[in-house]
Formats: structure tokens, C-alpha cells, sequence
């Protein structure tokens, strides 16, 4: 075997080792910040009557788009936070692993740290058009929110926010 076959043999059992120690599921309550990277996948369950913040089922995180998103299942994608405007830079998607967005929705009380205050533009779907924006973690409206409506829509696109920019540490996703 010629080294540059060697070569390629050993990256790729390296991706496949690397593949699985990531693709392990979290606890049923892991913490926002159990994995990081470039681009995430955080999978949640409804709001229950009561509840305040949706429970995290999963949470995979990659520094290439292609192993993020790879973790999804069939699930609804919710919304997709961006860094940049126009739907640029790193990002996260968030999966409903209990189906669209209705009026009680989806509480998401920490949007992770490589999002936390970098949130640039976002786009929702599955019905998901009513989103409010916290500044601060726990959907706390005292640091200041940032209401989003697209009356009507399943997907909705907001290529900027402004005086919301780099501003969102938590959200709160229902349909209007």
C-alpha cells in the first residue's frame, strides 16, 4: 500500500472514531452547553402545560455543516439561528420532536454559547411565526426581548435584526 493510501486509511478511521465518540445521545437533561462547535443540532420536546422551558432531547455539535446536520432525524426543523446576516456564518438548528409550532410552542431558555449574543438573522419553520427574542438565558424578559410576526406563514425569514442584533440568549417559538 502506497503512503498516500496509508494516508487516507488512517484520516478516515480517525473521522470514524471521531463520528462516534460525537454521536452519543444526551442525558435526558444535558446542559445547553454539553457539545460545541461551528454548527449545532439541539433537538426539544413541546412545552407541557405548566412547563416554562422545552426539554432538550439531543444536542450535536460539529465544526463542518455536513456532520451537524447529519444528526437530525425526521423531526420538524423550528428555526435556524444565524451569526451573520443573511443567513451566513456559523449557525444552529433547533428540531420539535413533537411536532410544528402551536400556540404553547417552544421554550428555549439558553440558544447555546456559540450563539449567545451572536444571533444575526434567523429563519423559522413549521408554522414557528411568532417568535420573541430574550437577551438574557431563562427567556428573562428583564435584560429585553425582541418580538418577531409573520402573520400566516410556515416559513419566515428575518435576514437581519436590528436593534437586536447580537443580542439573544434565549427564545420562545409559537404560532400566531
Amino acid at each position: 500500500m502506497d503512503n498516500s493510501k496509508k494516508r487516507a486509511a488512517i484520516v478516515a478511521g480517525l473521522v470514524s472514531i471521531a463520528g462516534l465518540i460525537g454521536s452519543g445521545s444526551a442525558s435526558a437533561a444535558p446542559q445547553p452547553d454539553a457539545a460545541t462547535g461551528e454548527y449545532c443540532v439541539t433537538t426539544l420536546k413541546k412545552l407541557k402545560p405548566g412547563e416554562t422551558a422545552s426539554e432538550v432531547v439531543s444536542r450535536q455539535c460539529g465544526n463542518d455543516p455536513a456532520i451537524a446536520t447529519s444528526a437530525a432525524s425526521a423531526e420538524n426543523v423550528l428555526v435556524t439561528l444565524y451569526t451573520d446576516n443573511d443567513y451566513k456564518g456559523h449557525w444552529e438548528m433547533f428540531f420539535g420532536q413533537d411536532g410544528p409550532c402551536d400556540q404553547s410552542g417552544y421554550g428555549i431558555n439558553s440558544v447555546g454559547f456559540e450563539m449567545e449574543n451572536a444571533t444575526s438573522s434567523l429563519i423559522t419553520h413549521s408554522w414557528c411565526n411568532d417568535v420573541t427574542l430574550y437577551n438574557w438565558v431563562g427567556r428573562d424578559p428583564g435584560g429585553g426581548t425582541y418580538r418577531l410576526r409573520s402573520l400566516g406563514t410556515e416559513i419566515s425569514g428575518w435576514e437581519a435584526l436590528p436593534g437586536f442584533n447580537d443580542a439573544t440568549s434565549s427564545l420562545h417559538l409559537s404560532q400566531y
